[in-house]
């Protein structure tokens, strides 16, 4: 098999590096992209169920997610808001499943400490650089401490404080003990301020969906570009010199560029072979970023009726086996849908578990948020991002104690012709699609100034 050439060689089909393709080939220079799947897109799935676009991966854009909605309004992919009308139903610390207002009217005092809690997080957040989080000026004393250690020590009560385990855990996809708090804090300084992080209302993360699914975003990208994709091309080996590289695929594909851009997470970037080895410093980095654990699960009903029970679809829950859900109805077509995210600990365990199990559990949640309706759903559909073999885990990586400090510097600086690009590298909203498209522009940004200089 004749080695393929292009000036940059791109490793991954995810947002970033398509967005990087795209880029390179804008300023004249040829890319080719080599992604082991059969699909674009990466961490964005959209699957069909009963007819209906579901979101196995990535699925909201928020408000000052700018690059999101230029990039959809260029693509013709229009969006619609997230329903949010109704109150959220509340199972915590063992109050029973209590209403909105109810929960709110009985724990007001509570919740108004934890919001004491989030204005100190912003206050401490603002104090970390996103592009060099590890020179804060208790950067040190942050990155010896776990994200839950923090939260233990601010004295709230356990209906607060497990409020705020889900809602973070929601966000980083594993447990706070397994987060260094100067992590947490990069995270929300890459996305502006908690409320920005939290809120599915007016300036959260999560209010905009995208008509057909987040699918359309890759699909119509990758067209534009297909002829420099490569499908079913795992990257195995990457040789490289001072300016030039020697991509080598399972199945005996090779390719020759100039640059190459790896757009994977910086787990999946480090299983593969470089030659020369790159240095311990990078190495270390890798192994000690692993990908979170996610799951969701999907039922379709012949209506939302929660939403004539005067109910949003979110419930937040301690129980489970799901802790967060959502109406995820699909505009246009007048069934319900509801989406259960199992995060973390309860991705980790309930993935071992059979669908068949799995399923009952879950509807027995719903249930109890939602009524006898919520047992009788049209359709069912789950997926778990760890069994994945392209992908090993969503929605992001996240860093441990001492992590950031220690090994920082070398999550996206370039090492000779090889470049870094995922949205784990972003400096604004990192773990979200905004990120990724961030993160390609930046890496592509590094190409061809290298090229054209």
């Amino acid at each position: 098999m004749a080695p393929q050439e292009a000036d940059v060689l791109i490793v991954g089909a995810g947002l970033s590096g398509l967005i990087a393709a795209r880029t390179v080939l804008a300023a004249g220079l040829t890319p080719l992209i080599l992604e082991a799947d059969t699909r674009v897109g990466g961490r964005i799935l959209t699957e069909e169920l009963g007819g209906l676009p579901v979101e196995l991966g990535a699925q909201w854009i928020g408000d000052t997610h700018h690059r999101m909605f230029a990039l959809a309004a260029e693509l013709g992919v229009q969006t619609y808001p997230q329903y949010d009308d109704g109150e959220t139903s509340y199972e915590l610390a063992g109050t029973g499943v209590l209403r909105g207002n109810e929960f709110h009217s009985r724990f007001g005092d509570e919740l108004a400490e934890l919001e004491k809690v989030l204005r100190r997080l912003d206050e401490l957040a603002a104090e970390v650089s996103p592009a060099t989080p590890w020179t804060a000026p208790h950067a040190a004393e942050w990155d010896a401490i776990t994200a839950g250690a923090w939260y233990d020590a601010q004295g709230l009560s356990p209906a607060a404080r497990t409020l705020l385990e889900i809602c973070t855990v929601g966000i980083l996809a594993v447990p706070t003990v397994e987060v260094s708090f100067l992590h947490l804090l990069f995270t929300i300084q890459t996305c502006g301020v908690t409320s920005e992080l939290f809120a599915e209302s007016e300036g959260g993360a999560q209010t905009t969906r995208f008509v057909g699914g987040t699918a359309e975003i890759p699909n119509r990208l990758a067209a534009l570009i297909s002829e420099h994709i490569v499908f079913e091309s795992p990257v195995q080996l990457i040789e490289y010199g001072t300016d030039s590289v020697v991509v080598h695929c399972r199945g005996g594909r090779t390719a020759t560029g100039k640059r190459v851009i790896v757009a994977l997470s910086p787990m999946l970037a480090g299983r593969i072979g470089y030659d020369p080895p790159l240095s311990g410093y990078r190495d270390q980095l890798t192994q000690r970023m692993p990908n979170s654990a996610a799951m969701k699960a999907f039922f379709i009903y012949d209506e939302p009726f929660w939403r004539s029970d005067g109910l949003n679809g979110q419930l937040i829950s301690d129980i489970g086996p799901a802790r967060m859900s959502n109406d995820t109805c699909v505009l246009g077509d007048d069934r319900g849908v509801i989406l259960l995210f199992l995060e973390g600990e309860q991705a980790r365990t309930h993935t071992q578990w059979s669908e068949e199990d799995r399923r009952a559990a879950l509807t027995a949640e719903l249930v109890r948020h939602f009524g006898d309706r919520a047992a009788r759903p049209l359709h069912y559909l789950d997926g778990e991002w760890g069994s994945r073999q392209w992908t090993r885990g969503c929605y992001n990586a996240n860093c441990g104690p001492l992590v950031w400090t220690t090994y920082g510097p070398a999550l996206a600086e370039p090492i000779g012709p090889i470049h870094w690009a995922s949205t784990d590298t972003a400096t604004e909203w990192s773990a979200y699609m905004e990120g990724a498209v961030e993160a390609g522009e930046r890496a592509a940004r590094e190409v061809i100034e290298a090229l054209t200089a």
